[in-house]
Protein backbone atom coordinates (compact mmCIF):
# COMPACT_ATOMS: atom_id res chain seq x y z
CA UNK A 1 0.00 0.00 0.00
CA UNK A 2 1.30 3.14 -1.08
CA UNK A 3 0.94 6.33 0.92
CA UNK A 4 1.11 9.89 -1.34
CA UNK A 5 2.77 11.88 1.76
CA UNK A 6 4.04 11.02 5.59
CA UNK A 7 0.83 10.72 7.68
CA UNK A 8 2.63 11.54 10.66
CA UNK A 9 3.98 15.45 9.88
CA UNK A 10 2.05 18.22 11.20
CA UNK A 11 0.55 20.61 8.73
CA UNK A 12 2.22 23.39 8.64
CA UNK A 13 -0.21 27.01 9.28
CA UNK A 14 0.09 30.19 7.39
CA UNK A 15 2.04 32.29 9.24
CA UNK A 16 1.32 35.89 6.89
CA UNK A 17 -2.40 35.52 7.53
CA UNK A 18 -2.29 37.22 10.35
CA UNK A 19 0.32 39.96 9.26
CA UNK A 20 -1.09 43.51 7.73
CA UNK A 21 1.24 45.09 5.41
CA UNK A 22 1.49 48.97 4.65
CA UNK A 23 4.44 49.36 2.32
CA UNK A 24 7.27 48.14 3.75
CA UNK A 25 6.01 48.20 7.32
CA UNK A 26 4.30 45.00 8.83
CA UNK A 27 2.31 44.97 11.27
CA UNK A 28 -0.28 42.20 13.23
CA UNK A 29 -3.54 42.21 11.94
CA UNK A 30 -5.46 42.72 15.55
CA UNK A 31 -3.59 45.90 15.70
CA UNK A 32 -5.48 47.19 12.38
CA UNK A 33 -8.55 49.08 14.25
CA UNK A 34 -7.37 50.80 16.97
CA UNK A 35 -4.22 52.55 14.84
CA UNK A 36 -7.27 53.40 12.47
CA UNK A 37 -9.01 54.96 15.12
CA UNK A 38 -5.84 56.44 16.88
CA UNK A 39 -5.07 58.09 13.29
CA UNK A 40 -8.81 59.25 13.01
CA UNK A 41 -8.22 60.65 16.88
CA UNK A 42 -5.01 62.54 15.36
CA UNK A 43 -5.73 63.95 12.55
CA UNK A 44 -9.14 65.56 14.50
CA UNK A 45 -6.98 66.90 16.83
CA UNK A 46 -4.35 68.63 14.87
CA UNK A 47 -7.11 70.34 12.40
CA UNK A 48 -9.28 71.07 15.27
CA UNK A 49 -6.23 72.98 16.84
CA UNK A 50 -5.28 74.95 13.21
CA UNK A 51 -8.73 76.08 13.56
CA UNK A 52 -9.13 77.17 17.09
CA UNK A 53 -5.64 79.00 16.79
CA UNK A 54 -6.24 80.35 13.11
CA UNK A 55 -6.80 83.88 13.61
CA UNK A 56 -7.05 85.88 10.21
CA UNK A 57 -6.72 89.62 10.65
CA UNK A 58 -8.06 91.89 7.78
CA UNK A 59 -8.05 95.61 7.83
CA UNK A 60 -8.16 98.80 5.91
CA UNK A 61 -6.56 102.42 6.03
CA UNK A 62 -8.63 105.04 7.47
CA UNK A 63 -8.97 107.34 4.04
CA UNK A 64 -9.81 110.92 4.23
CA UNK A 65 -13.09 111.60 2.24
CA UNK A 66 -15.78 114.53 1.63
CA UNK A 67 -19.42 113.74 0.63
CA UNK A 68 -22.25 115.70 0.29
CA UNK A 69 -25.74 115.32 1.67
CA UNK A 70 -27.18 116.49 -1.82
CA UNK A 71 -30.26 116.49 -4.35
CA UNK A 72 -31.50 117.71 -7.66
CA UNK A 73 -33.63 119.76 -8.05
CA UNK A 74 -35.08 121.67 -11.30
CA UNK A 75 -36.64 125.10 -10.95
CA UNK A 76 -36.71 128.74 -12.15
CA UNK A 77 -35.04 132.27 -11.53
CA UNK A 78 -37.33 134.72 -10.48
CA UNK A 79 -36.14 138.29 -10.15
CA UNK A 80 -36.30 142.03 -10.29
CA UNK A 81 -35.87 142.63 -13.68
CA UNK A 82 -36.08 145.84 -16.17
CA UNK A 83 -35.77 145.17 -19.85
CA UNK A 84 -33.68 147.96 -21.83
CA UNK A 85 -33.68 148.81 -25.27
CA UNK A 86 -30.10 148.00 -26.33
CA UNK A 87 -28.92 149.43 -29.98
CA UNK A 88 -27.61 146.64 -32.32
CA UNK A 89 -24.61 146.76 -34.84
CA UNK A 90 -21.41 146.90 -35.54
CA UNK A 91 -21.03 150.62 -34.05
CA UNK A 92 -22.65 149.91 -30.53
CA UNK A 93 -20.03 149.37 -27.72
CA UNK A 94 -21.09 148.08 -24.09
CA UNK A 95 -19.44 150.28 -21.61
CA UNK A 96 -20.08 147.29 -18.84
CA UNK A 97 -20.34 143.62 -18.94
CA UNK A 98 -22.55 140.89 -17.71
CA UNK A 99 -23.19 140.89 -13.83
CA UNK A 100 -21.28 144.33 -13.71
CA UNK A 101 -23.25 146.71 -10.94
CA UNK A 102 -24.39 149.80 -12.63
CA UNK A 103 -26.11 152.95 -10.88
CA UNK A 104 -29.36 154.64 -11.86
CA UNK A 105 -28.57 157.01 -14.82
CA UNK A 106 -25.28 155.09 -15.49
CA UNK A 107 -24.42 154.76 -19.95
CA UNK A 108 -25.20 151.04 -20.22
CA UNK A 109 -24.41 151.37 -24.07
CA UNK A 110 -23.35 154.28 -26.34
CA UNK A 111 -24.05 154.23 -29.89
CA UNK A 112 -21.70 155.99 -32.93
CA UNK A 113 -23.03 157.27 -35.78
CA UNK A 114 -20.38 155.40 -37.89
CA UNK A 115 -17.40 153.75 -37.76
CA UNK A 116 -14.80 156.65 -37.55
CA UNK A 117 -16.73 158.04 -34.38
CA UNK A 118 -15.83 154.49 -32.89
CA UNK A 119 -12.40 154.50 -33.10
CA UNK A 120 -11.63 158.16 -32.16
CA UNK A 121 -14.06 157.01 -28.86
CA UNK A 122 -11.44 154.17 -28.32
CA UNK A 123 -8.14 156.12 -28.88
CA UNK A 124 -9.74 159.33 -26.64
CA UNK A 125 -10.01 156.57 -23.72
CA UNK A 126 -6.74 155.21 -24.40
CA UNK A 127 -5.41 159.04 -23.97
CA UNK A 128 -7.86 159.41 -20.74
CA UNK A 129 -6.53 156.90 -19.38
CA UNK A 130 -2.72 158.26 -19.50
CA UNK A 131 -4.05 161.70 -18.01
CA UNK A 132 -4.95 159.92 -15.33
CA UNK A 133 -2.11 158.04 -14.47
CA UNK A 134 0.61 160.91 -14.91
CA UNK A 135 -1.94 162.99 -12.82
CA UNK A 136 -1.70 160.05 -10.12
CA UNK A 137 1.99 160.72 -10.54
CA UNK A 138 2.72 164.44 -10.06
CA UNK A 139 0.77 164.63 -7.29
CA UNK A 140 3.11 162.37 -5.71
CA UNK A 141 6.83 163.06 -4.83
CA UNK A 142 9.16 160.95 -6.45
CA UNK A 143 11.62 162.58 -3.80
CA UNK A 144 11.32 159.82 -1.30
CA UNK A 145 11.17 157.18 -4.19
CA UNK A 146 13.59 154.73 -4.34
CA UNK A 147 14.89 153.67 -7.77
CA UNK A 148 16.25 150.54 -7.60
CA UNK A 149 13.08 149.36 -4.93
CA UNK A 150 10.88 151.04 -8.07
CA UNK A 151 12.84 148.94 -10.73
CA UNK A 152 12.55 146.00 -8.71
CA UNK A 153 8.88 146.34 -8.31
CA UNK A 154 8.63 146.64 -12.45
CA UNK A 155 9.97 143.27 -12.67
CA UNK A 156 8.09 141.22 -10.34
CA UNK A 157 5.13 142.42 -12.01
CA UNK A 158 6.31 141.69 -15.46
CA UNK A 159 7.15 137.83 -13.53
CA UNK A 160 3.55 137.91 -12.86
CA UNK A 161 2.38 138.92 -16.14
CA UNK A 162 4.73 136.38 -17.63
CA UNK A 163 3.35 134.07 -15.21
CA UNK A 164 -0.13 134.19 -16.15
CA UNK A 165 -0.40 134.46 -19.67
CA UNK A 166 1.65 131.13 -19.46
CA UNK A 167 -1.11 130.03 -17.25
CA UNK A 168 -4.00 130.93 -19.16
CA UNK A 169 -5.16 133.29 -16.56
CA UNK A 170 -6.49 135.92 -18.68
CA UNK A 171 -8.63 137.37 -15.81
CA UNK A 172 -6.20 139.64 -14.37
CA UNK A 173 -4.23 140.33 -17.11
CA UNK A 174 -5.74 143.71 -17.57
CA UNK A 175 -5.22 145.07 -13.73
CA UNK A 176 -1.60 143.94 -14.27
CA UNK A 177 -0.93 145.52 -17.15
CA UNK A 178 -2.27 148.60 -16.03
CA UNK A 179 0.11 148.82 -12.81
CA UNK A 180 2.84 148.01 -15.19
CA UNK A 181 2.45 150.91 -17.11
CA UNK A 182 1.90 152.78 -13.90
CA UNK A 183 4.90 151.59 -12.51
CA UNK A 184 7.15 152.22 -15.84
CA UNK A 185 5.84 155.81 -16.10
CA UNK A 186 6.86 156.16 -12.61
CA UNK A 187 10.14 154.98 -13.20
CA UNK A 188 10.60 158.01 -15.94
CA UNK A 189 9.52 160.42 -14.03
CA UNK A 190 11.86 160.05 -11.36
CA UNK A 191 14.64 159.49 -13.37
CA UNK A 192 14.20 162.46 -15.82
CA UNK A 193 13.21 164.37 -11.77
CA UNK A 194 9.41 165.01 -13.27
CA UNK A 195 10.64 168.00 -15.81
CA UNK A 196 8.41 166.18 -18.71
CA UNK A 197 5.40 165.69 -16.54
CA UNK A 198 4.05 168.36 -17.21
CA UNK A 199 4.14 169.52 -20.80
CA UNK A 200 3.18 165.44 -21.31
CA UNK A 201 0.21 166.00 -19.92
CA UNK A 202 -0.64 169.14 -21.57
CA UNK A 203 -0.24 167.48 -25.05
CA UNK A 204 -2.32 164.89 -24.09
CA UNK A 205 -5.16 166.90 -22.94
CA UNK A 206 -4.76 168.83 -26.10
CA UNK A 207 -5.57 165.80 -27.61
CA UNK A 208 -8.06 164.74 -25.91
CA UNK A 209 -9.89 167.99 -26.31
CA UNK A 210 -9.72 167.73 -30.24
CA UNK A 211 -10.45 164.30 -30.32
CA UNK A 212 -13.74 164.75 -28.05
CA UNK A 213 -14.82 168.10 -30.59
CA UNK A 214 -14.71 165.25 -33.36
CA UNK A 215 -17.22 163.03 -31.43
CA UNK A 216 -19.26 165.97 -31.02
CA UNK A 217 -22.64 165.15 -31.76
CA UNK A 218 -21.94 161.60 -33.32
CA UNK A 219 -22.62 159.51 -30.18
CA UNK A 220 -25.71 158.41 -28.53
CA UNK A 221 -26.18 156.89 -24.61
CA UNK A 222 -28.87 154.50 -23.74
CA UNK A 223 -29.03 155.25 -19.87
CA UNK A 224 -29.64 152.71 -16.82
CA UNK A 225 -33.40 152.74 -15.40
CA UNK A 226 -32.47 151.54 -12.26
CA UNK A 227 -29.80 150.46 -9.86
CA UNK A 228 -28.96 146.91 -10.17
CA UNK A 229 -26.79 144.28 -12.08
CA UNK A 230 -26.56 144.65 -16.13
CA UNK A 231 -27.09 142.07 -18.38
CA UNK A 232 -26.86 142.40 -22.68
CA UNK A 233 -29.54 140.13 -22.97
CA UNK A 234 -33.23 139.26 -22.14
CA UNK A 235 -35.08 135.74 -22.65
CA UNK A 236 -38.91 137.55 -22.73
CA UNK A 237 -39.60 136.42 -18.89
CA UNK A 238 -38.91 139.39 -17.18
CA UNK A 239 -42.20 140.65 -16.66
CA UNK A 240 -43.67 137.15 -15.78
CA UNK A 241 -41.08 135.57 -12.91
CA UNK A 242 -41.19 138.62 -10.98
CA UNK A 243 -40.74 138.51 -7.08
CA UNK A 244 -44.43 139.39 -6.53
CA UNK A 245 -45.35 135.52 -7.37
CA UNK A 246 -43.24 134.31 -4.70
CA UNK A 247 -45.97 134.58 -1.53
CA UNK A 248 -48.84 132.31 -3.46
CA UNK A 249 -46.31 130.59 -5.68
CA UNK A 250 -47.34 126.50 -5.87
CA UNK A 251 -46.10 123.74 -7.81
CA UNK A 252 -49.06 124.17 -10.25
CA UNK A 253 -49.03 128.48 -10.77
CA UNK A 254 -45.04 127.62 -11.15
CA UNK A 255 -45.96 125.61 -14.47
CA UNK A 256 -48.56 128.05 -15.98
CA UNK A 257 -45.91 130.77 -15.53
CA UNK A 258 -43.46 128.71 -17.42
CA UNK A 259 -45.96 127.88 -20.21
CA UNK A 260 -47.09 131.70 -20.92
CA UNK A 261 -45.36 133.25 -23.95
CA UNK A 262 -42.35 135.63 -23.35
CA UNK A 263 -42.46 139.32 -24.63
CA UNK A 264 -40.21 139.96 -27.64
CA UNK A 265 -36.63 140.35 -27.32
CA UNK A 266 -35.24 141.86 -30.00
CA UNK A 267 -32.54 144.55 -29.45
CA UNK A 268 -33.25 144.03 -25.38
CA UNK A 269 -30.88 143.80 -22.68
CA UNK A 270 -32.17 144.26 -18.85
CA UNK A 271 -30.92 145.63 -15.40
CA UNK A 272 -31.85 143.28 -12.17
CA UNK A 273 -32.71 145.67 -9.81
CA UNK A 274 -32.19 144.61 -6.24
CA UNK A 275 -30.02 142.39 -4.57
CA UNK A 276 -32.01 138.94 -3.81
CA UNK A 277 -33.44 136.86 -6.00
CA UNK A 278 -35.21 133.52 -6.15
CA UNK A 279 -35.52 129.67 -7.37
CA UNK A 280 -38.47 128.21 -7.16
CA UNK A 281 -37.94 124.52 -7.44
CA UNK A 282 -39.78 121.28 -8.05
CA UNK A 283 -37.88 118.66 -5.11
CA UNK A 284 -39.58 114.96 -4.23
CA UNK A 285 -41.40 114.82 -1.29
CA UNK A 286 -38.61 112.53 -0.28
CA UNK A 287 -35.56 115.41 -0.68
CA UNK A 288 -38.39 118.07 0.97
CA UNK A 289 -37.97 116.21 4.41
CA UNK A 290 -34.53 117.18 5.01
CA UNK A 291 -35.28 121.11 4.39
CA UNK A 292 -37.04 123.56 6.76
CA UNK A 293 -37.60 126.88 6.47
CA UNK A 294 -35.06 129.74 7.47
CA UNK A 295 -32.00 127.04 6.82
CA UNK A 296 -28.81 127.71 4.62
CA UNK A 297 -28.08 125.69 1.98
CA UNK A 298 -25.30 125.50 -1.30
CA UNK A 299 -26.98 125.77 -4.96
CA UNK A 300 -24.76 124.37 -7.37
CA UNK A 301 -24.88 124.95 -11.15
CA UNK A 302 -22.99 123.49 -13.93
CA UNK A 303 -22.43 126.77 -15.31
CA UNK A 304 -20.59 128.23 -12.75
CA UNK A 305 -17.42 127.10 -10.81
CA UNK A 306 -18.72 128.33 -7.42
CA UNK A 307 -20.98 127.11 -5.00
CA UNK A 308 -23.87 129.72 -4.39
CA UNK A 309 -25.11 130.62 -0.70
CA UNK A 310 -28.77 130.31 0.03
CA UNK A 311 -31.45 130.87 2.24
CA UNK A 312 -34.78 128.38 2.00
CA UNK A 313 -37.69 131.06 1.97
CA UNK A 314 -40.61 128.13 1.65
CA UNK A 315 -41.29 125.09 1.60
CA UNK A 316 -44.81 123.70 0.20
CA UNK A 317 -46.24 120.44 -0.20
CA UNK A 318 -48.04 119.70 -3.14
CA UNK A 319 -50.28 117.17 -2.10
CA UNK A 320 -51.63 116.18 -5.13
CA UNK A 321 -48.36 114.24 -5.74
CA UNK A 322 -45.25 113.17 -4.41
CA UNK A 323 -43.62 116.37 -5.38
CA UNK A 324 -42.80 119.68 -3.18
CA UNK A 325 -42.40 123.55 -4.05
CA UNK A 326 -39.31 124.83 -2.40
CA UNK A 327 -38.41 128.67 -2.79
CA UNK A 328 -34.92 129.32 -1.94
CA UNK A 329 -33.45 132.98 -2.12
CA UNK A 330 -30.21 134.44 -2.49
CA UNK A 331 -27.99 137.61 -2.93
CA UNK A 332 -24.95 135.93 -5.20
CA UNK A 333 -24.94 137.65 -8.55
CA UNK A 334 -22.67 137.21 -11.49
CA UNK A 335 -21.93 137.49 -15.09
CA UNK A 336 -23.98 133.52 -15.47
CA UNK A 337 -26.31 133.87 -12.63
CA UNK A 338 -27.87 136.97 -14.18
CA UNK A 339 -29.04 135.40 -17.37
CA UNK A 340 -30.24 131.98 -16.39
CA UNK A 341 -33.89 131.49 -15.65
CA UNK A 342 -34.69 127.69 -15.99
CA UNK A 343 -32.13 125.73 -14.70
CA UNK A 344 -30.81 122.23 -12.78
CA UNK A 345 -29.88 122.84 -9.61
CA UNK A 346 -27.43 120.17 -6.63
CA UNK A 347 -29.12 121.38 -3.51
CA UNK A 348 -26.09 120.92 -1.05
CA UNK A 349 -27.86 120.09 2.42
CA UNK A 350 -24.68 119.59 4.28
CA UNK A 351 -20.67 118.71 3.84
CA UNK A 352 -19.05 116.16 5.64
CA UNK A 353 -15.54 115.51 5.74
CA UNK A 354 -13.44 113.20 7.83
CA UNK A 355 -12.36 109.07 8.14
CA UNK A 356 -14.68 106.74 6.45
CA UNK A 357 -15.19 103.57 8.81
CA UNK A 358 -16.90 100.48 7.60
CA UNK A 359 -19.40 99.37 9.61
CA UNK A 360 -18.18 96.04 9.52
CA UNK A 361 -15.94 97.39 11.60
CA UNK A 362 -17.38 99.15 14.69
CA UNK A 363 -17.96 97.86 17.86
CA UNK A 364 -19.12 98.91 20.89
CA UNK A 365 -17.13 99.54 24.14
CA UNK A 366 -18.71 101.38 27.67
CA UNK A 367 -21.82 102.38 25.34
CA UNK A 368 -19.34 104.26 23.08
CA UNK A 369 -18.53 103.62 19.37
CA UNK A 370 -14.97 103.05 18.54
CA UNK A 371 -13.04 100.44 16.01
CA UNK A 372 -9.78 98.62 16.75
CA UNK A 373 -6.20 99.31 15.03
CA UNK A 374 -3.86 97.42 14.40
CA UNK A 375 -0.38 98.64 14.85
CA UNK A 376 3.11 96.47 15.61
CA UNK A 377 0.76 93.43 15.08
CA UNK A 378 -1.20 94.78 18.10
CA UNK A 379 -4.85 95.51 18.31
CA UNK A 380 -5.65 98.78 20.03
CA UNK A 381 -9.50 100.24 20.76
CA UNK A 382 -9.57 103.94 19.53
CA UNK A 383 -13.27 106.10 20.06
CA UNK A 384 -14.76 107.73 16.81
CA UNK A 385 -17.48 110.31 16.84
CA UNK A 386 -19.50 109.71 13.53
CA UNK A 387 -20.91 112.67 11.52
CA UNK A 388 -22.57 110.58 8.77
CA UNK A 389 -24.29 107.45 8.28
CA UNK A 390 -24.22 105.60 4.82
CA UNK A 391 -25.77 102.45 4.12
CA UNK A 392 -22.29 100.53 4.82
CA UNK A 393 -20.23 103.42 6.40
CA UNK A 394 -19.56 106.21 8.90
CA UNK A 395 -17.58 109.28 8.24
CA UNK A 396 -16.00 109.71 11.57
CA UNK A 397 -14.46 112.81 12.91
CA UNK A 398 -10.31 113.11 11.78
CA UNK A 399 -8.34 114.16 14.91
CA UNK A 400 -4.61 115.56 14.83
CA UNK A 401 -3.43 112.78 17.07
CA UNK A 402 -3.72 109.31 17.01
CA UNK A 403 -3.05 108.26 20.35
CA UNK A 404 -6.66 107.21 21.62
CA UNK A 405 -8.25 108.89 18.34
CA UNK A 406 -8.68 107.88 14.81
CA UNK A 407 -6.21 109.30 12.38
CA UNK A 408 -6.05 109.11 8.66
CA UNK A 409 -4.12 105.96 7.07
CA UNK A 410 -4.98 104.12 10.61
CA UNK A 411 -5.04 100.06 9.92
CA UNK A 412 -8.80 99.51 10.71
CA UNK A 413 -9.40 95.94 11.82
CA UNK A 414 -12.47 94.91 9.89
CA UNK A 415 -12.43 91.08 10.30
CA UNK A 416 -10.52 89.12 13.48
CA UNK A 417 -11.20 86.62 15.93
CA UNK A 418 -11.39 88.23 19.70
CA UNK A 419 -9.89 90.94 19.07
CA UNK A 420 -9.14 93.16 22.46
CA UNK A 421 -7.22 96.06 23.36
CA UNK A 422 -3.64 95.57 23.63
CA UNK A 423 -3.77 91.63 22.45
CA UNK A 424 -1.20 90.83 20.31
CA UNK A 425 -2.77 89.58 16.50
CA UNK A 426 -1.18 86.79 15.02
Amino acid sequence: MAFKGNPFRRKRSDQTSNVWQVGGLRINRALRIPIIIFGIIFVYSIVGFAISNYNPVKTTPAQQVSLDDSFSASGYFIRQEQMVDIAEGNTVEYNYSDGDKVSKGAALVTEYSNQDALTVSRELKSINDNIEQLETFSSTSSTTTNSSRLNQKIIDQMNLLSEQVDNGSLGQVASITSELRQLVLKSGSVSDNSKDIKKELANLKQQAASLESRLDGKTTNIYSPCAGYFCESADGYESIFTPDVVDELTLSSLEKLSKKNPASTSGKGKVVSGYAWYYAAKVSDADAKSLKQGNSVKLRFSQISQDVSATIQAVRDDESNDSTLVIFQSEDMDAELVSMREQVATVVVDSYAGLKVPKSAVRMENDEMGVYVLSNSVASYKKIDPLYEGSDFYIVKQNVTGNDSLVVNDDIIVEAKDVNDKKVMK
